[in-house]
């Protein structure tokens, strides 16, 4: 699959995304799985994922709402991280030793998918079209900075635990792709891709 040419401005965006899209697949199995599954990924995903959702979504809130520009993506903009904030604060609610049951996990994953892929599809292209050059690169600049601050825990959620769905005992994730992926994970993620694939960091079992 051919990598999206993203500009640096919106690499530590995408690369946030990346994340995201791991959390979906990692909620994902818990949906397949057992209850005792589900309480196990849903603690992976509380512990490793949110802090990172959480701290991307409000950098977007902060450095991209100016530059949207355009009434109806905003509103998508902000609708989309409302949802997936609701979810997490209803999940944040579930006991953590308790099944946070299919429906919540179901809507989680779901959520996190669709965001992903709208601001990697419809949003980002635009900010990238309608911006100055100058612009672009003050963007860069407040990305850079943003970058350096960022750790991205790709390695811990691909060797976490995943799913026997036939017998629902959690055993290591055996994905080849992130197999492949992780020993260049590290080093790629302390300096600036100018051609990011920012769906490379999904699981693909």
């Amino acid at each position: 699959m051919k990598a999206t040419k993203r500009h640096p401005g919106l690499q530590p965006f995408s690369r946030d995304h990346g994340i995201g899209l791991v959390c979906a697949q990692r909620l994902r199995k818990a949906v397949r799985g057992t209850g005792s599954d589900r309480i196990i990924l849903g603690e992976q995903v509380r512990s490793v994922c949110f802090e990172i959702i959480g701290a991307s979504l409000e950098d977007e809130r902060q450095i991209l709402t100016p530059l949207i520009g355009d009434t109806a993506l905003t509103q998508a903009f902000y609708e989309h991280h409302k949802e997936i904030g609701d979810l997490i604060a209803e999940l944040r609610k579930v006991d953590p030793t308790s099944d946070p049951g299919l429906g919540l996990v179901s809507r989680l994953a779901d959520a996190l998918d669709r965001y992903v892929r709208w601001e990697e599809n419809r949003l980002f292209p635009v900010i990238e079209d309608k911006l100055t050059a100058e612009e672009l690169k003050r963007l860069a600049e407040v990305a850079a900075a943003l970058e350096s601050h960022r750790h991205r825990p790709t390695q811990e959620l691909h060797a976490s635990r995943a799913l026997d769905k036939f017998s629902g005992r959690a055993d290591t994730c055996g994905c080849s792709l992130a197999r492949e992926k992780e020993p260049v994970a590290e080093e790629q993620s302390r300096q600036p891709r100018a051609d990011y694939d920012w769906r490379g960091d999904a699981c693909s079992d």
